[in-house]
């Protein structure tokens, strides 16, 4: 009688059985974080799985005090996070607003300062949803599944550091410091002539995990990543500038090697699949990441050439690095000369080749963002 009871309790509160399985929420929102800038605005919301949703604008009414507005529905949603409302009070939004609209949909309102564009899309690995706005005239509105056409956010991550040296060359010259000192000066250029958002995953003498630097883009929501360490070799007449971007089916003996040693693993495990990004993460990149790497290829040759004419362009090249498996962003890795190499060693102790360096990174990263909106991508 007692089971009777509860099942007529059941069907009298949430209906029939079938409903209740309908509207069960696959995913939790679990939190909201904003990321402030000079133009834009980043918000992201922390989800525990994949879900789909819809966005769309709604205009203000100055007369009646109502703010324009951006909102979300997250279908398959439940809301559980304790701040149901979070105040950001920056240039273009003035507070996030979270709701469980209804049975298994989380409605999320953006109240805006000012009328803006808007674009959002579904990331993974954490999964989440990142939605930009920006000031009227900067980036066409978009929604779920396409690829940023706007960088606002980098990640730069210099090589090795702590514990870890990386290559040691002639004199002592460590791969670590020289990763550091380029970094630090790119991140300060990008940030005062281009606007953007710039993090390290490292900014000191620390060591830090290549999970850990793969962790930290995630985390960034980062447009893009940038990874600066500097090449090693037998031979001592090797020499030259190269840049790489992901791909796993390499069977180049050299390439192996590097990617081994820059992966902290044997040349036997550098192919295994836990090092490699999924083909569908190579796939939706397949012509971003390679402009990305191209970009900063030929700008680093051309800018660094007026400063130490012997430079030798090695090309963008393809490699399994484990650093460039980060989040759904276009990723490269640069390998600025030769430690080994007696000239290039002593070339990069030269301030003047450093900063040479800087200027040919920066502009290929603006050479990227700049070219994005012309790049049609299938």
């Amino acid at each position: 009688m007692a089971r009777w009871l509860a099942l007529l309790f059941v069907l009298c509160v949430f209906g029939p059985a079938s409903d209740v399985h309908a509207v069960a929420p696959k995913a939790r929102l679990t939190g909201v974080r904003f990321l402030s800038s000079v133009n834009y605005t980043r918000v992201i919301l922390d989800l525990t799985g994949r879900v789909k949703f819809t966005i769309q604008p709604l205009a203000g009414s100055p007369r009646k005090r109502i703010p324009p507005r951006v909102y979300l529905d997250l279908s398959g949603t439940r809301l559980a996070t304790p701040r149901p409302r979070v105040e950001v009070r920056d240039r273009m939004v003035q507070r996030v607003r979270m709701s469980q609209y209804k049975a298994g949909v989380v409605r999320v309102v953006l109240d805006l300062k000012q009328p803006g564009n808007h674009e959002a899309v579904l990331l993974a690995n954490p999964h989440r949803i990142a939605v930009d706005v920006e000031r009227k005239g900067g980036f066409p509105v978009r929604t779920e599944g396409a690829v940023r056409r706007s960088v606002r956010r980098i990640v730069l991550d210099p090589g090795h550091g702590g514990k870890d040296p990386g290559a040691v060359g002639v004199n002592g010259l460590r791969e670590k410091n020289i990763a550091l000192s380029i970094a630090r000066m790119l991140a300060r250029r990008l940030r005062r002539e281009m606007g953007v958002d710039v993090v390290l995953t490292r900014d000191r003498d620390v060591f830090v995990s290549l999970k850990e630097r793969t962790n930290i883009a995630t985390r960034e929501a980062a447009d893009l990543f940038v990874s600066i360490h500097s090449n090693a070799s037998t031979n001592r007449a090797a020499a030259g500038l190269e840049t790489y971007y992901l791909d796993h089916r390499i069977t180049d003996r050299a390439i192996l090697k590097l990617a081994a040693r820059e992966n902290g693993t044997s040349l036997r495990n550098v192919t295994d699949r836990d090092y490699i990004l999924s083909d569908m993460k190579l796939g939706r990149f397949a012509c971003f990441t390679p402009l990305l790497a191209g970009n900063l290829q030929s700008s680093l040759v051309r800018k660094v050439r007026p400063r130490y004419s012997r430079v030798r362009d090695l090309g963008v090249k393809k490699g399994p690095f484990y650093v460039l498996t980060v989040g759904e962003m276009p990723a490269a890795l640069v390998e600025l000369f030769f430690v080994s190499n007696r000239r290039e060693a002593r070339a990069l102790r030269r301030q003047a080749v450093r900063a040479a360096i800087v200027e040919g990174l920066f502009h290929g990263v603006k050479e990227y963002a700049d070219g994005l909106r012309k790049t049609r991508c299938r």
